[in-house]
């Protein structure tokens, strides 16, 4: 009881009484702050519908994690009630004298109630869709097409209910709506200096409230993964929110290049193990360098390059002589190895509004045959959101510069110099339990190219700025291995070796539209230590069936992107690879097509040439049913 009343006396006091002070000096202010705490009710409420109509998704789910995705969701309720309620925000605090007129409030009553409006309409839409498409859903709830006008109708009779909760919820508002009474308080003729103050301020609050952060990125939809358990990220964030987050998205266009039937047969995307493997529960190690293009790799190009110790590992390894990047950026690079899942539309998956669609990722299928699975990276937490996407597919534990124990090797730039962060990642596999699958993503031959200071004169590198730190990589990966050997786990461990995309290229082979895209892959498994090559096209895409077919046990059955071919996606163009042959297609027909062993250059376009017109065509059959069957799962969210 004394505690109590110590609390009440220094804390609900004061507060009552500042409350009291704002009521009087800005009462405009005061209701605002009433109705938006009914706002914020109405939403809480309409998370509580969405839980409990799809109890069966989140039933396994305990009550404090429940109660912490209540907790967080306010924080994407603030965004969506700022965009939404902005007008009524603004008419709040606009320093005009004519607030307090009847007919003023009148009015602004009227836009509240369409704000709730939509709010509830939007949240009340995927209360019943969200069975059917797994998410809560973007901008493209309104393209759908006019032939999908019968199964809107279907939803609405079929969804009633909902109807009646909207009306209910409404009149709810309507009833609860704080009438604004001035009764002689405060002032009709406000003070025009103070007043503008508070509309200044309340303007960059809403400014920062619709951002849902005070940082330099906006609050994304993925961010709920990092707080939440990824099931629970639907219930977690609201439609509203994630329809303004898709706005200036480009979404996919479904294609219909085949029937579905046809689409079915090719079965694209459910692969099964085949466990011919001697390697079976073995620990993985991927290696992911960033920007180490073919060009730059000497056991590719007769000896000619900044990669001596990758060429002498090269030599007791299976190298992959034809493998190609999906893209040109980290961020589509990540998820196509980690996640076989490749961007091609405009702009990258993580970013996109398809970022929250069920997906799976290698560390998730190894986790369930009892692996220990983590994802290292020397950069900050949260760049490119590789730590939500980590999150989001389930991979495992990540550990980016936070997690680094010392941070005076800070570059100043992107994060740890690989060398230090190599031998870190070294003891912390030490750490793992056995089998473990870690991977790695370095960055020190990432621009600006830095190299730290100790040795900066060892390494001259070439031409290009990036070639210095390619020299460095290397000699850090060289260090990494030495002190593996000498670790128990290591006799018993596969290692892959790969690059998330490639970056400036001199030889004019690299440079041409698949030479950008030539990246080294090569397995090296200490226990055979032989050298083998293998000349199928590959991917990155391809990189997590050849893990699972090299590790797992029998049987498995797992979602993938991957193909026989590589394929890119850029400027409106597919580029399919299917060594020596290249085809470019916009969507609707072919526009180019060469053949790379008579062609290095890519200057003879053979698209009329009738000797090679079979192929061509077997080529852009499979690629329409690729692109088709991508578009439609990304769409319908049946990417697991």
């Amino acid at each position: 009881m004394l505690l109590f009343l110590c609390c009440f006396q220094k804390f609900i006091v004061p507060l009552f009484n500042y409350i009291c002070l704002v009521k009087e000096k800005f009462p405009h202010l005061y209701f605002l702050f009433k109705r938006l705490l009914l706002v914020y009710l109405i939403f809480t409420l309409l998370r509580f519908i969405f839980l409990i109509f799809n109890w069966n998704t989140f039933s396994n789910i305990s009550s404090q994690q429940l109660f912490k995705t209540f907790q967080i969701g306010l924080l994407f309720d603030t965004s969506a009630i700022s965009y939404i309620f902005s007008i009524v925000i603004l008419m709040h605090v606009l320093p005009i004298s004519f607030r307090n007129k009847k007919h003023y409030q009148y009015v602004l009553k009227w836009v509240f109630i369409c704000g709730v409006f939509i709010s509830v309409l939007l949240n009340l839409i995927d209360v019943g869709y969200f069975p059917f498409i797994g998410k809560r859903s973007g901008v493209e709830l309104f393209k759908m097409q006019s032939t999908q006008n019968a199964s809107l109708l279907i939803y609405v009779f079929s969804y009633w209910y909902l109807f009646v909760i909207l009306i209910a919820l409404l009149l709810l508002t309507w009833y609860l709506y704080p009438s604004f009474s001035n009764k002689g308080e405060g002032n009709n003729n406000p003070n025009w200096l103070i007043e503008t103050f508070v509309f200044i301020v309340v303007c960059v609050l809403t400014f920062f409230g619709a951002r849902g952060s005070f940082g330099l990125k906006p609050l994304n939809t993925m961010d709920a993964a990092t707080y939440v358990n990824p099931i629970l990220t639907p219930l977690t964030v609201n439609t509203p929110f994630t329809i303004f987050l898709s706005l200036d998205q480009s979404g996919l266009e479904e294609k219909k290049y085949y029937s579905s039937n046809v689409i079915n047969a090719l079965n694209l995307t459910q692969h099964i193990t085949d466990n011919n493997s001697t390697n079976i529960g073995k620990n993985v190690v991927l290696i992911i360098v960033e920007s180490l293009g073919k060009e730059y790799v000497g056991g590719y190009n007769n000896r000619k390059g900044f990669t001596p110790f990758i060429d002498s590992l090269m030599q007791v390894s299976t190298v992959y002589t034809n493998a190609y990047a999906n893209s040109k950026r980290s961020i589509e690079g990540i998820p196509a190895i980690i996640s076989a899942m490749p961007s091609w539309m405009s702009g990258d998956y993580i970013n996109s509004f398809y970022q929250t669609n069920t997906l799976h990722s290698l560390g998730y299928y190894l986790t369930k045959q009892g692996y220990d699975c983590s994802f290292y990276h020397g950069g900050k937490n949260g760049t490119m959101n590789f730590d939500k996407f980590v999150a989001q597919t389930e991979f495992g534990k990540y550990y980016g510069l936070n997690e680094y124990p010392k941070q005076e090797d800070f570059d100043g730039n992107w994060g740890i110099p690989d060398e230090p962060y190599l031998q870190y990642w070294a003891n912390e596999l030490n750490t793992k339990k056995e089998p473990f699958m870690s991977t790695v993503f370095t960055l020190s031959s990432h621009h600006p190219y830095t190299l730290p200071v100790t040795v900066k004169d060892k390494f001259k590198g070439g031409s290009l700025p990036i070639h210095a730190t390619i020299e460095y990589v290397d000699f850090a990966l060289q260090q990494f291995f030495e002190k593996a050997k000498k670790q128990p786990w290591f006799t018993n461990t596969v290692f892959i070796l790969t690059s998330d995309h490639c970056s400036e290229n001199i030889e004019p082979y690299y440079q041409t539209m698949q030479g950008r895209y030539a990246v080294p892959l090569l397995i090296y498994n200490p226990n055979e230590s032989k050298f083998k090559t293998i000349e199928k096209t590959t991917d990155q895409l391809q990189i997590m069936s050849i893990i699972l077919n090299e590790v797992s046990r029998p049987s498995m059955q797992y979602f993938s992107f991957a193909n026989d071919y590589a394929i890119q996606y850029t400027g409106g163009v597919y580029q399919l690879i299917n060594y020596p042959y290249v085809l470019h297609f916009d969507g609707e027909k072919n526009i180019g097509f060469y053949n790379i062993t008579t062609d290095s250059l890519m200057e003879t376009n053979l698209l009329n040439s009738p000797e090679i017109a079979q192929i061509k065509d077997s080529l852009c059959y499979s690629l329409k049913g690729i692109i088709q069957n991508y578009n439609y799962r990304l769409i319908k969210n049946q990417t697991n």
